[in-house]
Parts: structure tokens; sequence; C-alpha cells
């Protein structure tokens, strides 16, 4: 993923970007992003579908676990052990 890096932020700048970051309880990182992406006109849901899509298509990392018994049943086993 591309990265971007500013440099010669001025301080008063970075107060207000800190100030609302911990306002939104995210990171500067976060915020910066977040201020970019509404200025930029971006669609929240639409960048969200985006992530989703490119989980769903990488597939499962690991195959199913078939288990022989239910969460139940190793709930009542453990219980009467």
């Amino acid at each position: 993923m591309p990265s971007l890096q500013i440099r010669d932020l001025p301080e008063p700048l970075h107060r207000r970007l800190q100030h609302r970051a911990q306002a939104h309880k995210r990171s500067l990182s976060q915020q910066a992003l977040a201020d970019l992406e509404a200025i930029a006109g971006v669609d929240r849901r639409e960048r969200r579908r985006e992530v989703l899509d490119r989980i769903a298509r990488r597939g499962p990392l690991h195959p199913a676990v078939a288990w022989d018994q239910t969460p139940e049943d190793l709930i009542r086993a453990d219980r009467e052990r």
C-alpha cells in the first residue's frame, strides 16, 4: 500500500490534528487518513466494500476444522470433570 510523508508540518496544524485524533479516539495517522479521505470525497462505505472484497478474494487462510463434538457438548463435558 502506498504511503505519504509530510515534512515541515506547521506546529499549530500538528496540534489541531492531534486534538482531532484524540477527540475521535484515533491515532494521528488514522485521523490524517480520515481527513484526507473526507477532503478527497472518498465514500467510506465504498472503501469498506473494496476492503471486504479484497479479503473475500484471498479466501480462507486455513481450512475449516471439523469437530467431533458441538461446543455445547464440550462445555458439558468440561463441567462434568
